[in-house]
């Protein structure tokens, strides 16, 4: 890890002997003008040695003068495994001062509760043995936590892998950074995770410190913005509190979703923390409401892929919405798990509380993760391995479901259009349509040589089955290839009408001008039924100048979408026979 990025937090701290949650500086900022939480100051100004009993304390690994922070940074490093990122064990000491719904509980009941990487017989034995303080001074099994009490526990950590995905930039300016999140990696410090964690790569890969603006489940991928200054974050997160922000995620679910558009509104509560399990709770639950439209179907494997647009931001709420209508994303595995949830799998919220949490429970540990669409049970387990410093068992590494979910934040937009960030469609959303846009091409290479127009390939799809195909000039006159689809389409069914949920591929960006005065083809799919357009590449000036295909296309309701990795040949094929008009021209 980087020298400068972990000495970026010890920055202006200077090293204090007992710092109490009174004595909390609300005003104490780091460089970049974030406020300073307790917690951090805590790790770089004091000691394991003096926050867990100094010479009275248990644990005799700990040196007297190393703080924290230091032993911890030390300690940890990254390795990247092939589709993993580890990160070497290392000694860590939690703290965290007591959280409201602790008050007033036994210790012990809130380590159980809580937390759940270690076994109760764990958190029992290391209170018993004194290596749990609350405010400096050994803990037992009676202690009662009280609001401002600060806990204490020192262990050697062995965090889980998570996925060696690249993280990709959007966008980044002075004050933030946008990045495509890969799934499988959580977004800050939490629970099992620390050193691998997006904030934390950042900082100690990058050189970056960063704050997250709006916060996305460990394995949701796609648009997440960090603060590289409060100035930064503090703009857009007060946006999204506001509700100022219109979010778009592309998810992948279960079965044939309805053509229409649904709107579900039912409020969801966390039934279990330590499980992340939300439910739909219609007496106690915090308001949730999502929109949701089917983008395309693919009956070959019989998942959908689906726009969300959530109206309010609930931890899980697509998630939990998209299970209670019977189509839960097909590779989720807390929510479309039928070892926890049975055959229906949670549908209108069926299931009751105690059964789903104690079967929930037991997933990671004696049972691995499962899905409906990837049911083996090949993921993370506990193994009778121990670690020879811990004593604990050790997890095996984490399979497909561990890592993956197909729900996607595919594009933040001001709700004054002030801006707007995007990414690109994630591979298991384009992967079911590759076949038609290669099938595109094809109908392209059909198109003879020409030195003066363009040649580009056609496919209307409805379910998964090609319904026409259309190329450049087949037709006669100055025909594309989108209009040679679709009029062949009619010609046959004798009608000027589309099938609902009809999908249209083409190699180029549909063209919104016709210097010929025929009529654009963006125009002619606009008035068909057709709400999903699949492009091989976006149109480049040099065909049509300002195409605005894409805004035309927001503007009225259909999903425009590029699918990557055919750019080239789309161009090559576009272009055949241009090459002849200058190589005349040269000679």
């Amino acid at each position: 890890m980087s020298t400068e990025a972990q000495k970026e937090d010890t920055k202006g701290v200077k090293r204090q002997a007992s710092p109490s949650p009174s004595a909390q500086d609300a005003r104490l900022r780091d460089n970049n003008g974030f406020r300073m939480k307790r917690q951090a100051i805590d790790k770089v100004t004091l000691t394991a040695f003096e926050q867990l009993g100094g010479e009275e304390a248990s644990d005799k690994t700990m040196e007297r003068n190393k703080t924290i922070h230091e032993e911890e940074a030390e300690g940890a490093s990254y390795i990247i495994d092939g589709r993993l990122r580890r990160v070497h064990p290392y000694y860590f000491t939690y703290l965290t001062y007591c959280k409201m719904r602790w008050r007033d509980r036994k210790l012990i009941d809130i380590f159980v509760d809580e937390f759940r990487d270690r076994s109760a017989e764990y958190y029992a034995k290391a209170i018993s043995k004194g290596q749990v303080t609350l405010n400096k001074k050994p803990a037992n099994l009676e202690s009662i936590v009280r609001n401002g009490d600060l806990i204490s526990h020192r262990a050697y950590r062995r965090e889980p892998p998570v996925s060696s995905r690249e993280i990709k930039i959007v966008y980044e300016d002075d004050d933030l950074l946008a990045i495509d999140k890969p799934s499988g990696i959580p977004v800050h410090p939490t629970g099992r995770y620390r050193y691998n964690t997006i904030t934390k790569i950042f900082q100690h890969e990058f050189g970056k410190v960063v704050h997250p603006c709006n916060r996305l489940d460990r394995l949701t991928s796609g648009l997440m913005f960090l603060g590289k200054t409060a100035k930064g974050a503090d703009k857009l997160t007060t946006q999204i509190r506001d509700r100022n922000v219109r979010k778009e995620y592309i998810a992948r679910v279960k079965g044939e979703f309805p053509l229409e558009e649904i709107e579900v509104d039912k409020p969801l509560r966390t039934v279990a923390h330590k499980l992340g399990l939300n439910r739909i709770d219609l007496k106690e639950g915090k308001d949730a409401k999502t929109v949701f439209r089917r983008v395309s179907y693919d009956p070959e494997h019989d998942t959908s892929i689906v726009k969300c647009l959530p109206l309010t931001g609930r931890t899980h709420q697509i998630r939990v919405h998209l299970q209670y209508l019977g189509h839960p994303i097909a590779n989720d595995p807390i929510y479309s798990n039928e070892f926890v949830w049975g055959k229906n799998l949670g549908k209108n919220n069926e299931g009751e509380d105690a059964d789903i949490i104690s079967r929930l429970d037991t997933v990671g540990k004696t049972h691995a993760a499962s899905s409906w669409f990837h049911p083996e049970e090949d993921g993370e387990l506990i193994t009778e391995e121990l670690c020879e410093i811990s004593g604990m068992p050790i997890y095996s590494d984490p399979g497909p479901n561990d890592l993956d979910l197909w729900l996607h934040a595919y594009k933040y937009e001001a709700a004054d259009k002030s801006w707007s960030y995007k990414t690109e469609y994630p591979e298991w959303a384009i992967s079911p349509h590759r076949k038609f846009m290669e099938l595109a091409l094809e109908m392209a290479n059909k198109c003879g040589e020409t030195q003066t127009q363009y040649n580009v390939g056609a496919v209307l799809v409805n379910r998964g089955k090609v319904l026409s195909t259309g190329h450049s000039r087949e037709l006669p006159g100055n025909t594309h290839a989108e209009q040679c689809a679709l009029e062949k389409y009619f010609e046959e069914t004798g009608k000027r009408e589309i099938p609902e949920g009809t999908e249209i591929y083409t190699t180029m960006e549909p063209c919104t001008l016709r210097l010929s005065g025929n009529l654009p083809c963006a125009d002619r799919i606009l008035g068909t039924s057709i709400k999903t357009c699949f492009v091989g590449v976006v149109e480049p000036d040099t065909f049509v100048k300002n195409n605005s295909c894409y805004k035309k296309f927001s503007e009225n309701g259909v999903e425009y979408i590029h699918i990557p990795g055919y750019e080239r040949e789309c161009l090559e094929i576009a272009k055949k026979g241009h090459e002849k008009i200058t190589t005349e021209e040269s000679t």
